[in-house]
């Protein structure tokens, strides 16, 4: 295969980015979906839409996304007292309390990334729908992979919604319009993901030359956009101009250092208190399974097991897995490979859903602040645990699953 990989214009050919095996990428018909003959992962999903669609859906975003910055998010009212917040308030009162990196965290993944995917993904399509010159929108759209798991507003709401529960049962609370955006916000990046053709976007803004590549040229795959280029490692992709590797640079020992530094801050961030309420001058500090315990036995018993199970079991198994997967890479296992590259996976997917508890926490400092009356501040436990998770999130992405597969040996034919 890979004799005959060379022969061929790159944009034929696919590497699997979790286990490395060369397939052949025809032009499909829209709804089907390409798949790795070896480990079953998808190359390429057709979308049936064209770029007007999620075009559309990102400009809907879009305004929804202006709403959502000018309108109040939520009100409450307790002691004769009222409270508004927009949704940028919990990120400054986090910042004010000198919680400056917390604050920033919750202010990135639900303000910042998400306005910057949708300008990414407006500009291209505008772009290769005006024949713009598609240099300067290669290199703009090869961001929108990178930055769209960072983008969390629909585990904002989540966590708004955790929040919720806690607010009604002290205060009078009203929901405001920046609310209801962010709900449309969450269903417009979501339909722009679920109709957005990567691959054909790509192959739209391709101007790479197609000449067969040289007899003693590495075939190395762009982690970015997917190219297969014939070139030497360290020079730069055809298509995006990325830099070019074999395997990602450093992987097993990024990996194991973000692997190992969340498991040492995962102990303190369940020990220390996450957050301090103060009710009519008596404080009290809860830890993460403390407020699980408080949401059980108030009767919420499906939200106390989606913040268990957020965050608790997956930071725990998402630790577990790594170390899994890391230490079969070291050890140069070939046993169950398909598994461990669906455990790789899986913890890519739902590593961003334990941020639940950060902007519960953000939502609730935004709000409470009566003085001795009512009163709500964020713990050191809440540093902690916002660190594990970015820890793990970086954790995965550093690690390569293609060197998982490295040893394994395809039987002859």
């Amino acid at each position: 295969m890979t004799e005959a990989a060379r022969a061929l214009p790159g944009d034929h050919w696919r590497e699997c980015p979790h286990c490395g095996q060369l397939s052949r990428l025809s032009q499909c018909q829209p709804g089907l979906i390409a798949e790795c003959p070896r480990c079953g992962s998808t190359l390429w999903r057709v979308r049936r839409a064209n770029i007007n669609f999620p075009l559309a859906c990102a400009i809907a975003g879009l305004l929804f996304y202006i709403f959502a910055l000018v309108a109040p998010f939520i009100e409450i009212t307790a002691y004769g007292r009222f409270a508004m917040a927009r949704i940028e308030t919990g990120p400054v009162r986090l910042s004010d309390a000198g919680w400056g990196l917390v604050g920033s965290l919750v202010f990135a993944v639900t303000l910042v990334v998400p306005g910057i995917k949708l300008g990414i993904v407006i500009a291209t399509l505008l772009g290769i729908e005006s024949h713009l010159p598609k240099t300067p929108l290669r290199a703009l759209f090869r961001w929108y992979a990178l930055l769209s798991p960072w983008a969390m507003i629909d585990v904002y709401l989540l966590g708004f919604l955790v929040a919720y529960t806690r607010l009604t049962g002290m205060f009078t609370v009203h929901l405001d319009t920046a609310l209801y955006a962010l709900i449309g916000l969450m269903i417009a990046l979501a339909a722009v993901d679920a109709s957005l053709d990567q691959e054909m976007i790509w192959r739209k803004l391709d101007e790479s030359d197609k000449q067969p590549p040289s007899p003693t040229s590495d075939i190395l795959s762009c982690e970015i956009c997917g190219q297969v280029n014939h070139t030497s490692p360290g020079h730069l992709c055809q298509r995006c101009h990325s830099p070019l590797y074999p395997r990602k640079p450093a992987s097993i020992s990024r990996s194991w250092a973000f692997t190992i530094a969340a498991a040492c801050l995962y102990i303190p961030a369940n020990l220390y208190p996450f957050m301090s309420l103060t009710s009519l001058a008596q404080t009290q500090s809860y830890t993460i399974l403390g407020g699980i315990i408080e949401l059980a036995d108030a009767g919420l018993w499906p939200l106390a097991l989606l913040v268990l199970f957020a965050s608790i079991t997956i930071p725990l198994l998402k630790l577990a897995g790594l170390a899994y997967m890391l230490i079969g890479t070291q050890r140069g296992t070939t046993r169950h490979l398909r598994g461990r590259t669906t455990i790789y996976k899986v913890i890519d997917f739902i590593g961003r859903w334990s941020m639940i508890d950060i902007f519960m926490v953000s939502i609730l400092v935004a709000l409470v602040h009566f003085g001795r009356f009512a009163n709500v501040s964020a713990n050191v436990g809440a540093m902690c645990f916002a660190a594990v998770v970015v820890l793990t999130i970086l954790a995965v992405n550093t690690f390569d699953p293609r060197l998982m597969w490295d040893h394994h040996k395809e039987p002859e034919a």
